[in-house]
């Protein structure tokens, strides 16, 4: 028990060197002296893939797959307690948003591969739940996987925003996410119109064939 302990210690230190100093400029003596480090992790590279596990596993204990029935909240309503939950934990968990979000790039190949991955595997998350989404008929038929990336993307960016200005309002900025992600920026009526026209051009479509 004391030597998980002391591991977790480890851990958290590392994060903190590696987001004021980068990945690439921090050496294991910044974080401990190397021969307590080497007892519990093979180089720096293992310490840092096993903080990036821990957030792919922080990041599935709080998207919750939605559940649709008597009794159970409102679809949109368990979207949005996901988003919560998972923006309460990057903006906590700051060191970590840091060192992923600006991690310098052609240093070490197989590192930028490891990060490539990381990203891979969450967008794996939205991706399933896109899909799942579809199947229980809230969510439009899309390519989940390019749909995937945008999520991605536009969250990476947001939370990058917020961390460096340190904006603390989680519910609105879900609030924001989640509007956008359902309604996007067009007017009702704007959506409207778009239905209506593709609705007119499937109908002289489908007249076309029959003449």
């Amino acid at each position: 028990m004391v030597k998980e302990a002391r591991r977790a210690q480890v851990l958290r230190h590392a994060k903190r060197i590696f987001a004021r100093k980068g990945y690439h400029r921090t050496n294991v003596a910044d974080i401990i002296a190397r021969a307590t480090f080497y007892l519990y992790f093979q180089n720096k590279r293992d310490l840092f893939e096993e903080l990036l596990e821990q957030v792919l596993g922080e990041f599935r204990l709080r998207i919750h797959r939605l559940r649709v029935g008597p009794g159970e909240p409102d679809p949109v309503e368990q979207l949005r307690n996901n988003l919560k939950r998972v923006l309460n934990y990057v903006l906590a968990e700051r060191d970590l948003t840091d060192i992923l979000l600006n991690h310098s790039v052609g240093f070490d190949r197989e590192l930028d591969a490891r990060i490539l991955d990381f990203y891979e595997r969450v967008a794996d998350q939205i991706q399933r739940s896109l899909d799942l989404g579809i199947e229980m008929n809230l969510v439009r038929k899309c390519d989940t996987r390019a749909v995937a990336y945008c999520i991605l993307g536009g969250i990476k960016e947001v939370v990058g925003h917020v961390s460096r200005h340190r904006r603390r309002n989680i519910g609105a900025l879900a609030e924001e996410i989640l509007d956008f992600g359902l309604r996007g920026v067009a007017r009702p009526e704007l959506l409207e119109a778009i239905a209506f026209r593709q609705n007119a051009a499937a109908g002289d479509e489908a007249f076309s064939r029959l003449n």
